[in-house]
């Protein structure tokens, strides 16, 4: 648990005194007359730790007395225990019940047992308005960090370490002009949700700035308050999400630097092909959400394996020649922060505290990322004969989560589920007839291009060639106001500024120049100018009455996320939607490409050729991030996180529950879920290998012995009070451990990657084999895969990279790595099995400033940081 010093929380007392969050200024109807509609579905959810994101002074002052999380409040700590115990909240539509907030004529919020706001309105922008406004009620200072974000105003909170982000930003996004034009394409219900919602959004700021004590108390630490809200900052918000979880690409400049250290240690060719052997953009083998269907995302003359291997080395002899420099720059976020005089540190708060505060919101911008799993299950398969649905977005934790539950109902809306705060939209969620959930897609929508610059001989800005023409960059003045610091200490209004030029070619935004000025880098977004336009697909989900309602939907939305969904009629579907590059012959999308014209795209993918299916043979659909089908080449490979496809994959652990059972009930679906979150994600893939020693002559009694543990082994890494499990529930998170066989595994798991790839650089492997900070720990990757081509090569469906191990005998591999695992944990544990047991993963909730609001750990699991569970209970059966 991180403490401010009691100091701090005399200091906020002295600023504000209300732990209300529900202003007095709001004014109030009489007894409900509000009534949910009737659904065709059972739903539960829960959302750890809690609906509430606001932290009052008082809250602060007692939480620093005695360290209770309810100290901020009934709804900011009451679901972490639900969630860490396999429990849940029913999510079906509420009954309202009490006396409702009514912040403008038209617009009534109840809240129910959990502090889920039930918004109801007397038409769209009633329903829209009271969102923005509940939104901000709960999550004011999350919302404004998104908002300050997204629009590259950061620094203005944070000082001056935060002008480098803005600037990317600022790079990388739209101007106002821009953002009034994308709104103006938007249908009526679409600019009705985005403008009420940030009406609603300024209504609760309004509030603030007539009483201030209904600030969060993060306020007072950063001594700063709240700006007024703006149709351009839901918008910003908006794109900000879009590209950070739902988009995907721009960072081939990893992959040339790769190509060049290889061919530098190794020589070109020999170089080249380890390349290639590490870093492949397919695998027939590779696991994927639809099974039995082909979409290919190449240009038809590259489909082959022999046109690919052209392609790369077409790819390969241009990446030699671009500037290792192009990997940074101003709209990378690796801009140097301006520097300001020297004043008084502030008396009023705590260096270490306003400080700390900031180091913290700049980590969070760092870490947000995509993830989640998702799955549906057809009538064929369940008890009832209708339609279930999971979706388990992975945001990670924190309080609050960046997840914020909400009902909605009024104008044809009729819906519950979360959202991003700040975003009008029931993003994951159901309705009386359909539900969905998403997950990140990871397909490349992003192209980095090298452009051919010069200085502009006539002295305007600088000049790229495009088709044998010297074209003007579009340029603008960018003007980053920031605050003071001292000893990174933000202080006083945002006074200072700086101004940048931001430019862009007909590819998009330059990111970096070349010192020489000869060369810079450009980025296309498929989706440029088309973020918010999802928010058209996510209205029309809301408001779906079938799964058919849910596919003419997806046909609006401009991200890169999967959804699936399923509905009453019993009917389950999937889509790999979004904004593709219609990519010409030649390209290889793992590289940047040649800005001079002739890699330019030539459109856009048709819809029909996205990955999709509905009602698939097997009766169920899962997508965990995975590869969408065959032939849908994996492009970024930027990092082990995102999706390079491979036999072995997360995924199969919920097809394999799923394969398995006929006949799922509602309850079932929490005990699925809990299994999965529980899982060794890698077994699957390495056990059938080393289980098959077992035959092997030879065997040392300790070997023989360690192989009859992984043996009764149920693969799972994390199993509270199982026989030879983890630590029993109720440990202290730090002081859980994995039991003896999950600890074997890991040991032996790391000693085949070490015997096969211990010669490769650090950077090279760290890149392979390198987890996102406490997401998935217990996953596949891309490492794990390779080492399956050699211990397993006729499951893996790649050849051994030979070129990177050498011919190597499967067996000999397993068992050398057995004995060095067996060495290993006698050494650290002792002989007896019984003591092998590793510290188990930690997840961290932490608060979005470190310093104000609860902090926590629990024992990691890969589930969702929101959990949604939909049983169809009445339509037409299936």
């Amino acid at each position: 648990m991180r403490r401010l010093h009691l100091s701090v929380a005399a200091a906020l007392l002295a600023v504000t005194t209300s732990s209300s969050v529900v202003s007095a200024t709001a004014a109030v109807a009489t007894a409900s007359v509000d009534h949910p509609p009737g659904s065709h579905l059972s739903a539960r959810t829960v959302l750890p730790p809690g609906e509430s994101g606001f932290f009052s002074s008082a809250g602060q002052a007692q939480y620093e007395a005695d360290g209770k999380p309810s100290d901020f409040g009934a709804h900011v700590d009451d679901q972490r225990g639900l969630y860490w115990s396999s429990r849940s909240k029913s999510a079906d539509f509420q009954t309202p019940t009490g006396t409702p907030v009514q912040p403008a004529a038209g617009v009534r919020i109840y809240r129910d047992a959990h502090g889920v706001p039930l918004i109801y309105g007397d038409n769209g922008h009633d329903v829209w308005f009271g969102a923005g406004y509940a939104a901000a009620t709960d999550r004011l200072f999350e919302i404004d960090a998104i908002r300050r974000t997204a629009q590259g105003t950061l620094a203005e909170l944070t000082g001056p370490a935060g002008v480098p982000a803005d600037l990317q930003e600022r790079t990388l996004t739209y101007t106002k002009a821009e953002y009034d034009a994308m709104l103006a394409r938007l249908s009526a219900d679409g600019r009705t949700a985005i403008t009420a919602y940030a009406a609603g959004v300024e209504a609760r700021i309004k509030e603030t700035q007539a009483d201030p004590s209904l600030l969060p108390a993060e306020y007072s630490v950063l001594t700063t308050t709240p700006a007024d809200w703006t149709v351009e900052d839901t918008l910003a918000a908006g794109v900000y999400i879009t590209r950070n979880v739902a988009s995907q690409g721009g960072l081939e400049m990893a992959n040339v630097a790769t190509l060049r250290e290889l061919e530098k240690r190794y020589g070109r060719a020999k170089g080249r092909r380890m390349f290639d052997a590490l870093f492949p953009d397919d695998n027939p083998r590779a696991v994927t959400t639809i099974d039995g269907r082909r979409f290919p995302n190449a240009a038809r003359g590259d489909r082959s394996p022999a046109a690919r291997a052209r392609d790369y080395r077409r790819a390969a002899r241009y990446a030699e020649t671009v500037p290792l420099e192009l990997a940074t720059g101003p709209g990378t976020g690796d801009a140097p922060a301006p520097t300001t005089g020297a004043v008084v540190t502030p008396a009023v708060v705590p260096a270490t505290g306003a400080a700390t505060a900031v180091a913290h919101i700049e980590s969070w911008r760092r870490s947000l990322h995509g993830g989640s799993f998702a799955y549906a299950i057809s009538g064929r398969r369940t008890a009832s004969g209708h339609a279930m649905l999971v979706s388990n977005p992975q945001l990670d934790y924190s309080y609050p989560s960046l997840l914020w539950e909400l009902e909605v109902h009024g104008g044809g809306y009729d819906a519950r589920g979360v959202g991003v705060p700040g975003i009008p939209t029931v993003g994951i969620g159901h309705n009386a007839d359909v539900a969905w959930g998403l997950t990140t897609g990871y397909s490349k929508t992003i192209d980095s291009f090298i452009e051919t610059t010069r200085p502009n001989p006539n002295g305007g800005p600088p000049q790229y060639l495009h088709d044998g023409v010297w074209n003007d960059e579009s340029c603008r003045t960018e003007t980053v106001h920031y605050r003071q610091s001292v000893n990174g200490v933000p202080t006083g209004p945002p006074s200072f500024s700086k101004d940048y030029q931001v430019c862009r070619t007909g590819h998009g935004p330059v990111v970096a120049t070349s010192k020489d000025g000869r060369h810079a880098r450009s980025v296309a977004y498929a989706q440029w100018k088309h973020d918010d336009d999802t928010v058209e697909g996510i209205l029309a989900w809301d408001r779906a009455h079938s799964l058919a309602d849910v596919a003419a939907g997806v046909r609006h939305v401009a991200w890169n996320e999967n959804i699936v969904a399923a509905d009453s009629a019993g009917h389950i579907g999937y889509w790999h939607p979004g904004r593709y590059f219609r990519r010409p012959a030649g390209v290889d999308q793992r590289f940047p490409l040649d800005g001079r014209g002739r890699d330019d795209p030539r459109g856009l993918l048709p819809f029909r050729n996205m990955p999709h299916i509905v009602d698939p043979k097997a009766g169920f659909v899962a997508n965990w991030n995975t590869k969408p089908a065959a032939g849908w080449l994996d492009g970024d490979l930027s990092g082990s996180n995102t999706r390079p496809g491979g036999a072995a994959n997360r995924v199969t652990v919920i097809k394999s529950l799923l394969r398995s059972r006929t006949k799922v009930r509602p309850a079932d679906l929490m005990r699925i879920d809990t299994r999965i979150g529980q899982s060794d994600m890698r077994a699957d893939g390495y056990l059938p290998a080393l289980l098959a020693l077992r035959g092997t002559s030879g065997l040392t009694a300790a070997e023989r012995s360690a192989l009859r543990l992984l043996a009764g082994w149920d693969s799972r890494a994390y199993a509270p009070g199982a026989r030879g499990g983890s630590s029993p529930a109720g440990t202290a998170p730090a002081s859980v451990t994995d039991g003896p066989a999950a600890t074997l595994f890991r040991v032996v798991r790391d000693a085949v990657k070490d015997r096969l790839f211990h010669s490769l650089p650090a950077d090279v492997r760290a890149r392979l084999d390198t987890l996102a900070v406490e997401a998935h720990q217990y996953d596949v990757t891309p490492l794990d895969n390779l080492a399956l081509r050699v211990v397993r090569p006729r499951w893996a469906g790649l050849p051994p990279p030979v070129v990177v191990t050498g011919h190597r005998v499967p067996r000999q591999v397993l068992r050398s790595a057995l004995a060095a695992a067996l060495r290993t944990l006698t050494k650290t544990y002792g002989p007896k099995q019984s003591g092998w047991r590793r510290p188990h993963a930690i997840s961290h909730l932490d608060s979005l400033t470190g310093v104000v609001g609860p902090s926590t750990t629990e024992p990691f699991v890969d589930r969702g940081s929101w959990v949604q569970q939909v049983a169809f209970t009445r339509g037409r059966p299936r």
